[in-house]
Formats: C-alpha cells, sequence, structure tokens
C-alpha cells in the first residue's frame, strides 16, 4: 500500500478527491506537480472512495450518531481540503527521486496491476483488521474479569 492510502485508511479520513489544482494565484512547483501525479496514478479518488464508503457503512452502524449525521457529512465533507492537506506531507517527506522512482513503478505493468488490485486489498485488510479488533477487544475484556 503506498504511503498516503496507508496513512489515509489508518485515520480513516479518506474521501472521493480528485486531483486539485494549486490554490489561485500560486504556481505548482515541479515537485508538487509530480507528487499530484503519483496521487491520481497510485488509483488514490478510487481507493478513497471505497475506504470512505466503509468509514460511513461504519459510522451508520453507531447508534450515538445523531440525526442525519451521515447524510450532513456526505454533504459537509471537503475531498477537495484533504488533497490539499496530503501534498505538503508529500513534499516534505519525499525527495524527487523517490517521487519519479514511485511514478515510474505505479506506471509499469506491475504497478498498473498493484493499483488494480489495491481495492480489494484494502477492504480485505481492513475487514482483517475490525475481526482482529473485535479478538482483541473480547480478550482484553476477559482478561479484566480474573
Amino acid at each position: 500500500m503506498n504511503i498516503q492510502l496507508a496513512v489515509v485508511a489508518v485515520l480513516g479520513l479518506t474521501f472521493a478527491f480528485p486531483v486539485a489544482a494549486a490554490p489561485e494565484g500560486q504556481e505548482k512547483s515541479v515537485k508538487e506537480q509530480k507528487i499530484r501525479k503519483l496521487l491520481e496514478i497510485t488509483g488514490a479518488s478510487s481507493s478513497g472512495k471505497q475506504i470512505m464508503d466503509a468509514m460511513l457503512d461504519a459510522f451508520s452502524k453507531s447508534p450515538n450518531l445523531p440525526e442525519g449525521f451521515i447524510e450532513k457529512f456526505k454533504e459537509t465533507a471537503n475531498p477537495d481540503g484533504l488533497i490539499e492537506i496530503i501534498v505538503p506531507i508529500y513534499l516534505k517527506n519525499l525527495d524527487e527521486d523517490s517521487i519519479d522512482g514511485a511514478i515510474a513503478f505505479y506506471e509499469s505493468p506491475a504497478g498498473k496491476k498493484f493499483v488494480k488490485a489495491q481495492p480489494v486489498l484494502i477492504k480485505e485488510s481492513m475487514e482483517a483488521g475490525q475481526k482482529w479488533g473485535a479478538e482483541a477487544a473480547q480478550k482484553t475484556l476477559k482478561a479484566l474479569e480474573k
């Protein structure tokens, strides 16, 4: 899983976001353009939608949410804002050679195959993580009873 997807999956905050333009009046650096290309070719938008759908499904099972939360969340979530938060993180933590290497990989046949498999990998990983978490919680509760 690429860095962005791993971070977003862990935080559960991703949305179906397009690769957004730089804020008005600001030129994008070559490095920033490459980062945006990397985010695009990694399939972040389709994976993000899948994670958001799973997150909304989990929200729908919570009895403590206020009436209309899910609908209002869908209306108010600013998916373009997330990409603007992620780009500077990439800028700070990756050098251009690393970005170029990642782009080369994701444009290769193996990289394209990996991107194509990511929705299933993410879905099954999330399911496995939920099962693991539930089992760990049960073990913890039993340990507390002793």
